[in-house]
């Protein structure tokens, strides 16, 4: 074999190397990039379920039939009744506890922005079901408080309507399986972590 045999030869097997040395590259950035991509999807995904869950306790938290003194204790500025002093401090109750769920409503909301750029709207769409419980539940406390503690004819009659009309979801009986409102919720739940557990890799 002379030797430009011998130099087209060795080209040519240059040539293969890198060629292949350049697929073996192009493939590897793109397994390194998808990478990259499900681990960010993951954590994204780690995060708003962990908000998920805290928006879910938290607002159990407002239903929760039990109320301590401490979280009743209210003082006055003016002079009021007894019971005048413990309605105020129901309401300032309930206040406090809508306060603290708003902050876990907060958290999930810019979890949820942050969702939306990556994913598409659908997990927002999933979760709107457990927004929709949510408002019907202030709305009800709203309405509650207003009848019952800061009674006037018209807010009376129409709190007696609402018990005809709708669902009382005002106290939780502490039951997944008794309580209509905590089996709507866990149901709307499992839809948004069906979603997310399938970005996880942890879909049953």
């Amino acid at each position: 074999m002379d030797s430009d045999s011998l130099s087209a030869i060795a080209n040519l097997v240059m040539a293969t190397a890198a060629s292949a040395g350049a697929i073996a590259a192009f493939i590897g950035l793109n397994t390194w990039k998808k990478q990259g991509i499900w681990q960010t999807d993951a954590e994204l995904s780690r995060q708003i379920l962990i908000a998920l869950y805290r928006y879910r306790d938290s607002l159990y938290s407002v239903r929760h039939p039990a109320m301590s003194e401490s979280e009743m204790k209210f003082e006055p500025e003016i002079e009021m009744t007894v019971d005048e002093v413990r309605a105020s401090g129901i309401i300032n109750a309930y206040a406090n506890r809508w306060e603290k769920h708003s902050e876990q409503r907060y958290n999930l909301d810019a979890l949820l922005i942050e969702a939306d750029a990556v994913w598409g709207g659908e997990l927002s769409d999933r979760v709107s079901s457990l927004k929709e419980l949510e408002h019907e539940l202030y709305a009800y406390i709203n309405l509650f408080l207003k009848a019952t503690y800061r009674t006037t004819g018209e807010s009376q009659n129409e709190y007696n309507r609402n018990l005809r009309l709708k669902r009382d979801i005002l106290y939780d009986p502490l039951d997944d399986d008794g309580d209509e409102f905590r089996r709507d919720f866990i149901e709307a739940l499992e839809a948004a972590e069906d979603y997310l557990k399938q970005k996880l890799g942890r879909r049953k």
